[in-house]
């Protein structure tokens, strides 16, 4: 399947975007709920960052506002990503188990591209606006003198520990082509989430080995807070590079896995 020119694309896009809006518009309660529960948790795990400082002044080497700095990092990518990324991916075991995915494979349109990003969650854009404060907040606190140079490097990584996450997951749910009931394995990763707003240097051994090179969770939020209190431009181009090569993987893996698919409709 050719990719289409990337005009097509923005225009299909803006349809998906246009649909799924209209859809969680006709349901105004679970929008405005869904925005207070993801605050409150936001909340949650600053009020549980306060705990912790009240009884120590450094957790692996990072002090309280850098720790609320990397929480509101991770909080900013874990959001970005529900939004435009994670329902639609969540949802691929059922198109699979149902064989509604088939209608997805007929359109005209690269299908990893149309499965992962037809579904759009606005209540978890609003809350992108939390991650910005408490990240503001943190610099300011910390009195750092952000440059043009790491903001924009830092945005970038952001959108990069976005693409890890596609990334990841898509490998996952790619898992229900063979597996009748995949999606614990996607609330699995789901919660794996948390393992983002952890500093790196909290890990020792084969955890750090492991959540940094083979599930690259650490990755994820560690070096854009680094890069905004440190400008580790190095470790920041690492990232991006690392989550252009799993993007590209997904995507090989993801066709792989069609040339075996089995309709269930069929």
């Amino acid at each position: 399947m050719k990719l289409l020119p990337i005009r097509r694309y923005a225009g299909i896009y803006r349809m998906l975007l246009r649909t799924s809006l209209i859809r969680d518009m006709n349901f105004k309660a679970n929008f405005w709920l869904w925005i207070v529960v993801e605050g409150l948790w936001f909340f949650l795990q600053l009020a549980f960052i306060q705990v912790i400082f009240s009884q120590t002044e450094s957790v692996a080497g990072w002090n309280k506002f850098e720790m609320i700095l990397l929480v509101g990092t991770n909080h900013l990518i874990a959001q970005f990503f529900q939004a435009f990324c994670y329902q639609g991916l969540a949802e691929v075991p059922d198109l699979v188990r149902t064989g509604r995915l088939d209608f997805w494979l007929l359109q005209p349109v690269d299908s990893q591209f149309v499965v992962a990003l037809r579904r759009f969650g606005a209540d978890s854009l609003v809350n992108v606006a939390i991650g910005f404060v408490f990240v503001g907040y943190a610099c300011v606190q910390l009195r750092l003198d952000v440059s043009w140079a790491s903001a924009s490097l830092y945005l970038l990584l952001v959108c990069s520990g976005i693409l890890i996450h596609f990334s990841l997951l898509s490998l996952l749910v790619t898992l229900s082509f063979w597996i009748v009931r995949a999606q614990g394995l996607v609330f699995g990763y789901y919660n794996l989430f948390n393992i983002s707003r952890i500093p790196e240097d909290a890990f020792r051994g084969f955890a750090r080995v492991f959540f940094t090179w083979v599930l690259p969770m650490l990755v994820v939020a560690n070096i854009p807070a680094k890069v905004i209190l440190h400008f580790h431009w190095r470790q920041g181009l690492a990232m991006i590079g690392m989550s252009m090569v799993l993007a590209w993987i997904s995507h090989r893996v993801w066709r792989w896995a069609l040339a075996h698919y089995t309709s269930a409709s069929s």
